[in-house]
């Protein structure tokens, strides 16, 4: 399976810039996209994947509407919906749009994978991962993010909204939280049994029966229970030509419950064997209730009589938790 990309980056910003007679730019009111941060990007294991960051080329949908009194009226109105790229740095490419003449302040939400069929904030935004995540690409399209300002001043890993944003030259943050849940797998052939990485060439690794469909609410990044028909979802397919590098896998799924005693995770030799790893029934045991946000890792040992699995869960950070401030530029 190729390595995915751990990318060691500054927070995403969404920089609204304020106008006076003073400036000596060329600045003429837009609302400007950067983290103003370089970036190096360093290799590592599938898990890290979309960590720390927007991947570059990811669409994200944004939403921008003037902050107007109840009961007035706006004096700018927004294309909704609106398509920006990720740089995978922090930053966003796409059309400028302006502050409002009034002077108002603006609310901003964003959420990605971006859906072109989406118009308003209002809507309820239909969404289902890929059946195969062994891509990056449909590891991406599997990452349901949503997001909306931080305050400048915030704690790291807090998770302050500063909605809505009034006019200034600061780097506004926007900050993401990942809505779903997210499963990693580390397969560790047992030596003393006489398995190596060798053994796991060819192979494939999927999470079991999963429902893959949810509904995201827009304005507030709330979802639904978990729907559609159950389905299996490939994590990895490991290399056939060389021994594998690293046995890891990471998928994304809708938070949901499975029942102890089920059917978890499925590893498919290139022989046709298969292996299972199998929830725990005893007494003492509960099902497994996968929640929103949260880490699920498992390290299953690989033994010729059978698995020996470790698991632990951890919070799934928010992309750009850690405010960053200062003047910013299109990218």
């Amino acid at each position: 399976m190729k390595a995915r990309f751990l990318m060691t980056m500054a927070v995403a910003a969404m920089t609204l810039a304020a106008c006076n007679n003073e400036e000596t730019d060329t600045w003429a009111g837009e609302i400007r996209l950067s983290s103003g941060l370089e970036v190096q990007q360093t290799r590592s294991i599938a898990t890290d994947l979309q960590g720390v960051q927007i991947a570059s080329d990811v669409h994200v949908g944004f939403f921008i509407n003037e902050n107007v009194a109840s009961g007035s009226t706006a004096t700018t109105t927004y294309t909704q919906n609106l398509d920006y790229t990720a740089s995978g740095s922090g930053g966003f490419s796409g059309t400028a749009v302006y502050y409002p003449q009034s002077g108002n302040g603006v609310n901003i939400y964003a959420y990605a994978p971006r859906e072109k069929t989406v118009t308003a904030l209002t809507d309820t935004y239909a969404f289902s991962i890929e059946a195969d995540q062994s891509t990056d690409a449909n590891y991406f399209a599997s990452d349901l993010l949503w997001g909306q300002p931080m305050k400048n001043g915030a704690k790291s890993g807090e998770y302050v909204t500063a909605n809505p944003v009034a006019r200034t030259k600061d780097a506004v943050p926007v900050s993401f939280k990942h809505l779903l849940s997210k499963i990693q797998v580390e397969l560790k052939p047992d030596a003393t049994s006489g398995l190596t990485a060798d053994d796991f060439k060819g192979a494939k690794l999927e999470i079991l029966s999963v429902k893959p469909e949810v509904s995201l609410t827009l304005a507030d990044g709330t979802i639904t229970s978990a729907s559609g028909t159950a389905a299996n979802v490939l994590a990895a397919t490991y290399t056939t030509t060389g021994t594998p590098s690293a046995l890891t896998a990471a998928a994304i799924v809708v938070p949901q419950t499975f029942s102890k005693g089920a059917k978890f995770m499925q590893v498919t030799l290139a022989t046709g064997g298969k292996l299972f790893y199998t929830l725990p029934s005893g007494g003492s045991d509960t099902d497994l209730v996968l929640e929103s946000g949260k880490i699920y890792s498992y390290t299953i040992t690989v033994k010729l009589t059978g698995l020996t699995v470790t698991s632990k869960i951890e919070d799934w950070k928010p992309i750009g938790v850690d405010p960053v401030k200062g003047d910013a530029v299109m990218d």
